[in-house]
């Protein structure tokens, strides 16, 4: 018993990428999205929730097991798919140009929302807020390295999960009636009231939902970024330097143990959180004809600790901004962690790959065009048709939340399934089954999405953006292989 006791207690001191990926969707994907789909539709959405978290959990998961195994990140593998060399690599690469911009931009203004409601009053306009914010998160991304940032997202992760339990008992729902509506079988659909919302009413049900389903859990470059940081905490092969040595197979055991605490502990948060926020949207929300939107991302849910005991406002607002500010600062960080690795995939020299300088780069580029798109909007926001952060979004989304997922499975278990003898089976069993079937489900949930927000001028941009990796990939192609 002892022995078991100290087993479990070495694992969670070896926990750690997985809170960074709870944390980077916590502050946008639980505390916003899961409020407004309760608000919304009610409980039929936690059925949905609990599917979407296991099908990521099945790509974090199975990508995780190449690398612990194999010590080659997916980005790498996929360097031999059909086409030209590193396609899918450099697709992802050029299409993340435009999305990091977006989500840091969101994550910095909704984080500078927050400081209003907490001061009572605003000493500065809010644009200058979030750019001040953005600022302080890209010093700290500058100074700082994985140490400091699985240490944050850690303690942001536990101290939020007490915060939202402590709130769902304040509430109190009849499980019951919740049990019986989680398994109802209706299509959700808008509630009477939304029209009051013309922006929210003019979206398409199934829009809405794939935002949903893009954000709850995490993104594909959120998933890709996690695979990275394996290297940072050397389980199996994933260690620097030991993809070609002689690792036993206990040391293999233990690093596929550690993976699957990791994954199920981050997943097991969002799921817990998704959960939470559903109810209290519901409950709090709902009753009120309130939904969050682009200005109320956040000050509405200070209403689920408030009736009961107001004091608890500011507690609520200090803990949405620790949210925020680890997702702002997480996000920072996926950026150029993804750069590296599709470098290293397309075979660029190592002082391209690693470099410091590239990382700045990186980083200002990301942190000087989010300011850009926060003066934008704040420019356009005296004007009849004002930009909104949620329109923004859903574009992006629905590539790096849904379609991009879809990509990432499919990859893999062709890398699996195609890889031939040099490729040892990372993925054993049934584990290649569960793969197609969740890549499907995704790419068909973004098609649809696709053509409900943009129609087919979208799905043929999203074409575009493929043809130009290809291009792309085919120009800057070096004889040197990655691996």
């Amino acid at each position: 018993m002892r022995m078991l006791g100290q087993r479990f207690r070495n694992l969670m001191m070896r926990l750690g990428p997985g809170a960074i990926i709870a944390s980077l969707t916590i502050g946008s994907g639980e505390l916003i999205f899961s409020t407004r789909a309760g608000a919304l539709f009610g409980p039929r959405v936690l059925a949905p929730f609990l599917v979407i978290c296991l099908l990521k959990w099945v790509l974090v998961y199975t990508a995780g097991r190449q690398m612990v195994l194999r010590g080659i990140h997916p980005l790498e593998s996929w360097v031999r798919l059909p086409g030209p060399r590193g396609w899918l690599p450099m697709t992802f690469l050029i299409l993340g140009l435009p999305c990091f911009p977006i989500w840091v931009a969101f994550h910095a203004n909704t984080t500078a929302s927050i400081l209003p409601q907490l001061a009572g009053h605003a000493l500065l306009p809010q644009v200058l807020w979030a750019n001040l914010l953005l600022f302080l998160c890209l010093m700290l991304c500058l100074r700082g390295r994985y140490r400091l940032l699985e240490m944050v997202q850690l303690v942001m992760v536990l101290a939020l999960l007490g915060i939202a339990l402590g709130a769902l008992l304040l509430v109190a729902p009849s499980m019951e009636e919740w049990v019986s509506v989680i398994l109802a079988t209706e299509m959700p659909v808008y509630p009477d009231w939304v029209e009051q919302y013309p922006n929210i009413a003019s979206r398409p049900v199934w829009v809405e939902l794939s935002t949903y389903v893009g954000i709850v859990g995490g993104s594909s470059y959120d998933y890709l970024c996690y695979v990275a940081f394996l290297r940072e905490k050397g389980w199996g092969r994933a260690n620097h330097g030991a993809r070609d040595k002689l690792v036993s197979a206990s040391a293999m055991a233990e690093g596929l143990t550690a993976l699957r605490w990791d994954t199920c502990f981050s997943f097991l948060c969002v799921l817990i959180f998704s959960s939470v926020f559903v109810m209290l949207g519901h409950e709090i929300l709902a009753p009120r004809h309130w939904v969050p939107v682009d200005g109320q991302l956040l000050s509405m849910q200070a209403f689920f600790v408030s009736d009961a005991l107001p004091w608890l406002r500011q507690v609520y607002f200090i803990g949405a901004l620790l949210a925020m500010m680890g997702t702002l600062y997480g996000t920072l960080e996926v950026g150029p962690t993804i750069y590296t690795e599709c470098a290293r995939a397309m075979g660029w020299r190592r002082s391209v790959c690693n470099s410091n300088l590239s990382r700045t780069r990186i980083l200002l580029f990301i942190s000087l065009s989010a300011a850009f798109l926060l003066g934008l909007i704040e420019l356009s926001s005296d004007t009849d048709k004002p930009f909104s952060f949620i329109w923004l979004l859903t574009p992006a989304n629905l590539f790096t939340g849904v379609f991009g997922c879809g990509l990432v499975l499919a990859a893999t278990g062709w890398c699996a399934f195609k890889g031939g003898s040099s490729e040892p089976g990372f993925l054993a069993g049934y584990w290649k089954w569960f793969m197609l079937p969740s890549a499907l489900l995704f790419f068909a949930l973004g098609i649809k999405g696709y053509l409900d927000h943009g129609g087919w001028p979208s799905l043929l941009i999203l074409l575009g953006s493929v043809g130009a990796g290809s291009l792309v990939a085919h120009w800057c192609h070096h004889p040197a292989s990655a691996d």
